[in-house]
């Protein structure tokens, strides 16, 4: 068996950087009906690192969201970049 020493996510390293706007989306569950619902969000990216997880790294990037004013680490997988 081989073992991939590059960290989850490598691939999409080169997709996005630092001051990239991003957008993914939250799931939340609403309390009065169960349902899980959907939130898109849109941020900033401020930082691009990897992380141990389970293991192997994983690439993360640390996000502002200006609407809440909260930051998010988010894996690199889960972002889609907005364009122009």
């Amino acid at each position: 068996m081989t073992h991939n020493n590059k960290a989850f996510g490598d691939s999409f390293k080169s997709i996005f950087k630092i001051g990239d706007l991003v957008t993914w989306r939250l799931y939340t569950n609403d309390v009065t009906t169960g349902e899980i619902v959907p939130r898109q969000m849109t941020g900033v990216i401020i930082d691009i690192y990897t992380s141990a997880m389970s293991g192997r790294d994983v690439w993360y990037a640390k996000v502002f969201e200006a609407a809440t004013g909260q930051f998010y680490n988010m894996s690199l997988l889960t972002l889609s970049l907005i364009k122009d």
